[in-house]
């Protein structure tokens, strides 16, 4: 849905500004203009491009299927000289601050604290947790863990990104006190249902009571940063930091038998949590 409305909101700006036209008579002159019309409105650099990029990738995927002519009016535009550097990589949570937030959620033993605690221990993405169900969760495993995969309310971001997520430290006791509820097949039904897994809703409600707890631009999603660092501290191979959170891998081996075991990966969550 989010990728949909950005989309839209890409396209319905071009026909606003220069009309509604067959795709192939699009020129680099109504290109200026959009470029012009979104730097206007103060809109930075990198989201200008992104938003002409998009549009060029329409153009470029109209024209494969449809077998028109190159139409290159959105290709190799010119956005002036790049603004200064400034590093906005999301920043990870320092451990002592993850150990006073784990404390406190705790403390306040409720749905969204569970949420939170189970992030800040697996580095799952939030919607990720948000969407689990109760036949997801391996608790009575000699390695606790979820088996994270798609579900009709929550898609997955990549392939990769179904996996075996070992439960250790605070990710472990979250689950165990989520599944206690017996609400619903939904660990957490305020955030999900049926229908959809509503981590946007999510995303803002746990943010605003973390911002005053972490750094300065820390939030729920640092903590995925931060199990990755957690995780070098060990000197955990990469490739099972990949695995353990669903990023990206490459090689050609990769694709070969059935992956590592539930103990390996179990044995270095625990050493990095």
């Amino acid at each position: 849905k989010t990728f949909t409305q950005a989309i839209d909101r890409t396209v319905n700006n071009l026909i606003g500004l220069v009309g509604d036209k067959p795709i192939d008579t699009y020129s680099r002159q109504d290109a200026n203009l959009l470029r012009d019309h979104l730097t206007d409105r103060a809109l930075n650099s990198a989201t200008v491009k992104k938003h002409l990029n998009s549009l060029r990738t329409i153009v470029n995927f109209a024209n494969r299927e449809c077998g028109l002519k190159d139409i290159n009016s959105f290709a190799g535009m010119h956005f002036g000289d790049d603004e200064p550097y400034e590093d906005s990589r999301r920043q990870p949570i320092p451990l002592p601050i993850i150990r006073s937030v784990q404390m406190e959620c705790h403390e306040h033993n409720d749905e969204a604290r569970w949420l939170i605690a189970l992030i800040s221990d697996t580095g799952m993405r939030l919607s990720e947790a948000a969407g689990l169900i109760e036949d997801d969760l391996g608790l009575d495993n000699e390695y606790p863990h979820i088996a994270l995969k798609a579900h009709p309310w929550r898609r997955l971001k990549t392939r990769g990104s179904e996996r075996i997520v070992p439960l250790a430290g605070e990710a472990l006791w979250a689950a165990r006190q989520a599944q206690k509820t017996g609400q619903s097949q939904f660990l957490f039904p305020r955030y999900c249902n049926e229908s959809a897994c509503k981590s946007n809703s999510a995303s803002a409600a746990l943010n605003k009571w973390l911002s005053p707890r972490v750094s300065d631009g820390c939030v729920i999603h640092s903590f995925r940063h931060s199990i990755r660092d957690r995780l070098r501290a060990v000197e955990c191979p990469q490739d099972i930091m990949d695995k353990l959170g669903g990023w990206a891998v490459g090689g050609v081996g990769e694709s070969y038998g059935n992956g590592y075991p539930v103990e390996v990966l179990f044995k270095w969550m625990s050493r990095g949590v």
